[in-house]
């Protein structure tokens, strides 16, 4: 036991000098002039521990590679630009962000301002008190207009503490090849949700976007489900996919007084099942064997073999950055209204003496711009309510944008189509979800009905069950 506290000792000091110095190189020249312009960001007033002439710097941790981390960077150097008196270092983590991020909170050398993962870190971190209370920010900065956040990115611990906010928010959304579209003579999916298939009509559709090495369609007699040469409809098999076709049908991920999960509920196994009848039964979809096979889906799209795609938003990023020629559309309706379901990256500040100037970062990462770069390339969304006026999404939305951008995936951030993220209200989300997820695998396969499987796994559900915390 000795031996494995000394070991112990020893990462946490490694990782805490690897930390201390990686706070003291600069991240400007890693970024040249590639700082966004001028405009001023709600975060451009310092206030508190950054009102003297005395530089404070503070760390962000974050996790993300590639065009996130470079847009991280420029943020960093124009709100330092913005903001003299407060130095941010960009604290990349790429690999065992948790573990990490865990030892340093444990040798007292906690990042001051972090994107923490909403079903792992950011609840347990807010009830042990490492988080600040982002409702008291608000509260005390009088500069900030609190009510531009958008209510289903707040993650609540309790009705009366932010743990942390969503920023960079995505929804789900369905892709679509208009070639293959025109080349079956299929009407194209609606941009609006107020005009959302029905099941029936997008099932209808599907078949008739499924063709066979024969070119038979998945209507036609003869049609041939053992070689599919084009898909009508792909899918994920996550939570983020599935839930916003469990809401349409009228069920949730828990009961409505969190006491059990909801997923056993007869509008649940309506919704679950199908999906999976896409596969087993209406042979629109491939199976998990043919999905391995599967190149990606800017592949697919520019080769003709899929038609649709249930995915997440974020996916846009790839597509254009590709260069293929594809649309988006909402998502079908399975009760009487389409759903989606936001997702983010939840951005939180650490209790320490720096917290005020982590605030006015915070405030800066929130604001309309500060991270254009990834608004631009269809990779995230605004994070607050301004950031959807026509003004500034004229500014967003290029020319390199699918046609239904705007419709289908900016609008139903703010007229109640866009649910919270799931992670974000249900209490033990982790656990519940490592249940769940094996327990769908025989669905997926074909080896079970989705009603039988929830069954089997409902004693152990409903024992990792903790309650709403939007409730």
């Amino acid at each position: 036991m000795k031996r494995m506290f000394a070991v112990l000792m020893v990462i946490v000091m490694l990782f805490s000098t690897a930390a201390c110095s990686s706070s003291t190189d600069t991240s400007a020249d890693k970024t040249g002039n590639t700082a966004q312009s001028g405009d001023s960001k709600s975060g451009g007033t310092t206030s508190g521990a950054t009102s003297s002439d005395k530089t404070v710097e503070i760390r962000f941790s974050n996790w993300d590679g590639g065009a996130t981390l470079d847009a991280y960077e420029a943020a960093i150097n124009a709100f330092m630009k913005e903001n003299p008196n407060i130095k941010v270092t960009n604290l990349n983590i790429p690999s065992e962000y948790d573990t990490k991020i865990t030892a340093m909170i444990a040798a007292n050398d906690a990042p001051e301002i972090s994107i923490l993962n909403s079903d792992t870190l950011l609840y347990p971190l807010a009830e042990e008190g490492k988080l600040v209370n982002i409702l008291d920010l608000i509260k005390n900065d009088p500069e900030f207009d609190g009510s531009d956040l958008i209510d289903n990115l707040k993650y609540m611990r309790d009705p009366n503490f932010m743990a942390g906010y969503g920023i960079g928010p995505q929804n789900i959304c369905l892709f679509y090849n208009p070639a293959l579209f025109k080349k079956y003579g299929v009407e194209e999916p609606p941009a609006k949700y107020e005009n959302a298939w029905d099941w029936d009509t997008f099932v209808e559709n599907a078949k008739k976007l499924t063709i066979d090495k024969n070119g038979k369609n998945a209507l036609d007699p003869g049609f041939d489900p053992e070689n599919i040469d084009t898909y009508g409809v792909t899918f994920g098999k996550w939570w983020a996919i599935y839930m916003p076709l469990v809401l349409s049908s009228g069920g949730d991920y828990l009961n409505a007084d969190g006491t059990a999960t909801g997923m056993d509920s007869p509008e649940a196994i309506n919704a679950m099942q199908k999906m999976a009848d896409l596969i087993w039964v209406h042979h629109v979809s491939p199976t998990p064997i043919a999905s391995q096979t599967m190149p990606g889906l800017s592949e697919s799209i520019a080769t003709n073999k899929v038609a649709m795609s249930i995915n997440g938003q974020w996916t846009n990023s790839d597509l254009m950055a590709d260069g293929v020629e594809y649309n988006v559309a909402v998502l079908p309706k399975i009760g009487s209204k389409a759903k989606t379901v936001m997702t983010a990256g939840c951005l939180s500040i650490l209790d320490t003496p720096k917290k005020e100037a982590a605030w006015e970062f915070f405030k800066y990462m929130c604001s309309p711009g500060a991270v254009s770069a990834l608004e631009k390339s269809g990779l995230w969304l605004p994070s607050v309510k301004s950031g959807y006026t026509e003004e500034y999404l004229k500014e967003m939305i290029t020319d390199k944008h699918p046609a239904n951008y705007y419709e289908s995936i900016c609008l139903p951030m703010l007229d109640g189509t866009a649910e919270p993220p799931t992670t974000s209200w249900v209490v033990n989300f982790s656990k519940i979800n490592d249940v769940l997820t094996p327990a769908l695998d025989p669905v997926w396969a074909g080896e079970s009905s989705y009603a039988d499987a929830i069954r089997g796994a409902i004693s152990q559900l409903n024992a990792e069950v903790k309650g709403r915390r939007d409730k």
